[in-house]
């Protein structure tokens, strides 16, 4: 029975061995690496910087002889895969705006968002307060990594995860980049901030549609790149007037239809403010009085009500009570209805997880929808205009008719 037993072991060990030589290799044939360089990321922003700039965009009007610097800032997503390379433009020593693009080909269309005049976050302080944080919370903790993250779109700050040595669990400690206040690890609400995967959003759309999404784009790219190049415009270098005149007559680069209605920008004063800082907006839009944040705040809570965010249904009641308005909410997100909505000069509330801003306007390139947002982000800013590919983050929108 001894001898049996000894020979059954070292059959199942022989079959072990054999599985751990085979299993890594078939394993390494299933995975794709769909990853991008920062070199083919830059790219595709010099390119679409390059192309909205000779179509004299919205908002583009002031980036004549601007240029990017190639080494970007490079963002992970919560889940710890990275997420962006962000780049940022000069005008001189003026930074005039950020570009985001997607760091793999499965997330889709490379170009995110182009943020204009954006307030400049603080790197190495939010990782500093992040890591002080995990060693004051976890004694007996190991710090794995510090990384910057898109912690919930658009808000980015630093993450670090510590190994608590006694349980083995890993937690994660998460502080804006902006403010530098702790963000709780819990999921987003409507009414609550907190922390979401735009990763895992952007892969909802399916691999092979945003595989097929990004080969578009490159092609795309490829061809500003040579239309450029016919024209001897040097779009890796600073474009100056002249080379814009050049390649403004050329359909491959400038072919675009844009609408915006001017929607004055705010800023949100607090982090659950967006709501407020979002009704503030489209007040202004109709030259309807304006009252102040906290006055909307207060409209709807009292001081023995916990702070928290304005949810969808007080956004509607707002635009009935206070300006005889109907709001709808639309799930279906289509493309149509914004044109419609922006050509009858109707601004609407974009959401995204945990966030309201305000759309006012459009741009069409390449079969792609672009929305100019004012988003009233970072807190105590005076808000950031961008323009953002549409349907990427968006999960309702507030019509307001």
């Amino acid at each position: 029975m001894v001898k049996n037993k000894i020979g059954a072991g070292i059959f199942l060990l022989a079959v072990l061995l054999v599985s751990m030589v085979f299993l890594p290799a078939v394993s390494a044939q299933k995975e794709e690496d769909y990853s991008i360089t920062a070199e083919e990321a830059f790219k595709h922003a010099n390119a679409n910087m390059i192309s909205f700039i000779a179509a004299n965009e919205p908002n583009f009007e002031n980036w004549i002889g601007a240029s990017i610097d190639p080494k970007p800032q490079e963002l992970y997503d919560i889940n710890g895969q990275k997420l962006f390379y962000q780049f940022s433009v000069y005008n001189g020593k003026k930074l005039v705006g950020i570009i985001d693009i997607c760091a793999s080909k499965n997330l889709g269309y490379p170009l995110n968002d182009i943020s204009f005049d954006p307030e400049p976050y603080k790197v190495a302080e939010a990782m500093k307060r992040s890591e002080k944080i995990a060693k004051n919370e976890y004694l007996e903790g190991e710090i794995k990594s510090t990384i910057m993250v898109v912690y919930s779109y658009p808000s980015i700050g630093a993450m670090t995860i510590v190994k608590d040595k006694t349980t083995g669990d890993e937690h994660r400690i998460f502080v804006d980049a902006y403010t530098l206040k702790e963000v709780q690890d819990k999921p987003v609400t409507e009414a609550e901030p907190g922390v979401w995967s735009m990763y895992e959003m952007k892969l909802g759309n399916g691999v092979e549609k945003n595989l097929n999404e990004w080969k578009k784009s490159d092609q795309l790219i490829k061809s500003i790149e040579q239309a450029a190049a016919n024209k001897e415009v040097n779009i890796d270098a600073a474009v100056s007037e002249e080379d814009i005149k050049k390649l403004g007559g050329d359909a491959a680069i400038t072919a675009s239809t844009s609408v915006k209605l001017g929607v004055p920008l705010r800023g949100q004063t607090l982090d659950i403010y967006c709501g407020e800082a979002s009704i503030q907006m489209i007040s202004l839009y109709y030259k309807y009085p304006t009252p102040s944040q906290d006055s909307i705040y207060d409209y709807f809570f009292d001081s023995r009500d916990q702070p928290s965010g304005l949810r969808i249904d007080e956004m509607i009641k707002w635009a009935e009570d206070k300006w005889g308005k109907t709001g709808s909410l639309d799930t279906s997100l289509t493309d149509p209805e914004v044109v419609t909505e922006i050509r009858t000069h109707r601004p609407f509330y974009s959401i995204i997880p945990g966030h309201f801003r305000v759309c006012q306007g459009y741009l069409v390139r390449n079969g792609c929808l672009y929305l100019y947002i004012n988003d009233p982000l970072p807190v105590g800013s005076s808000g950031t205009p961008k323009i953002e590919l549409v349907s990427n983050q968006e999960t309702k929108r507030i019509y307001v008719r």
